[in-house]
């Protein structure tokens, strides 16, 4: 039997999908990857996985799991980006997506490029949900992972860590991250989901260096933030590092324009590099984007070139966007022909 592993958020790379492989494989199974259904090929394939990675790569989750149905498939989806629209999903196919880690491969050994050394987040002072029907915005790492930490201690290193909050886990853990992955000698070694600056301490900071880290990785995602992210910044200067290798997350579009303008002149003010991210709910899946405050969709893709580019030079007030930066707001996907209305 041969399983066909699609990846709907190529060409990102897809660790739940590599794991998959291997799952498979150690059951003695031919295993194809791709990017898409190849429907005059569906007869090789009796089982086929689609997984996708955000939320507005759904659409050609749902298309292509179609094909596969029609072809007479076994079909499962899943990822993290089919979370949030759940419900949309199953109308549209009649599966039922796996949006939280697979424990059938979640554990599953092998070399891969990147990692997770634990599963959840136990903070609860973060907002980088998405607000709805007036409701507190939360994230959605606790619901999909569980509030409290699950350590995995014979996790195999990798070069690139994606764990939630790292800085929050136990000590032990920590250390035992860090002696194994420094076991492996990588020439840098990237703390992708960063640190979180409440939970950071100067042992914390004292810890990590061992590693040949590309950046100190950590967020100023609202003005509330700012004493804990200064406080990081002072951590890091006496231990000596330059604030050149901080590079600050900073989420435009949760609060108003002027704050969130703020937050990345003051980044760069710090000698820190701000990479600033649109805000997008768990449930967009393309068409327009909602917003919040006094935002608009084309004014939050000019803010986020801005700041990634020239805030170090401008007031956004004076940014101009050029002809190859125009965009056709709500084009970046369109939304499946059975989706409900309030879904994008």
């Amino acid at each position: 039997m041969r399983v066909l592993l699609v990846n709907a958020s190529a060409p990102a790379y897809n660790l739940g999908l590599a794991k998959a492989e291997r799952y498979w494989m150690a059951q003695h199974l031919d295993v194809d990857c791709a990017r898409d259904v190849p429907p005059l090929l569906l007869y090789r394939y009796p089982v086929v996985w689609i997984s996708a990675i955000f939320s507005w790569h759904v659409p050609k989750l749902v298309s292509l799991a179609k094909v596969a149905l029609d072809g007479g498939a076994k079909v499962e989806v899943g990822g993290p980006g089919t979370f949030g629209v759940r419900d949309l999903i199953q109308r549209a196919t009649g599966l039922t997506p796996r949006a939280t880690p697979d424990p059938r491969f979640e554990r599953q050994p092998g070399n891969y490029s990147h990692v997770f050394w634990s599963r959840g987040c136990p903070a609860k002072n973060c907002s980088l949900g998405y607000p709805k029907d007036g409701a507190l915005p939360i994230c959605s790492v606790p619901e999909m992972e569980g509030w409290r930490f699950t350590l995995y201690r014979d996790a195999n290193p990798a070069p690139i860590i994606l764990d939630n909050n790292l800085s929050a886990l136990p000590r032990h853990h920590q250390e035992h991250i860090v002696e194994r992955t420094s076991a492996c000698n990588y020439p840098e070694v990237d703390c992708n989901s960063g640190f979180e600056p409440r939970s950071m301490r100067p042992e914390t900071i004292a810890l990590w260096r061992q590693l040949p880290l590309k950046a100190w990785r950590y967020a100023y995602d609202e003005l509330a933030e700012r004493k804990a992210v200064l406080r990081v910044l002072d951590m890091l200067d006496a231990a000596g590092i330059p604030r050149r290798a901080s590079r600050i997350y900073c989420l435009a579009g949760n609060e108003a324009v002027e704050a969130c303008e703020q937050r990345v002149r003051e980044i760069h003010e710090w000698g820190a590099m701000p990479i600033v991210q649109r805000r997008r709910p768990l449930d967009w899946i393309g068409g327009p984007l909602p917003t919040l405050h006094d935002w608009t969709e084309q004014k939050l893709i000019d803010f986020q070139r801005w700041g990634n580019r020239l805030a170090g030079g401008m007031p956004f007030s004076e940014y101009r966007r050029g002809r190859k930066d125009r965009h056709a707001v709500g084009t970046l996907l369109s939304a499946p022909a059975e989706a409900p209305e309030g879904t994008g």
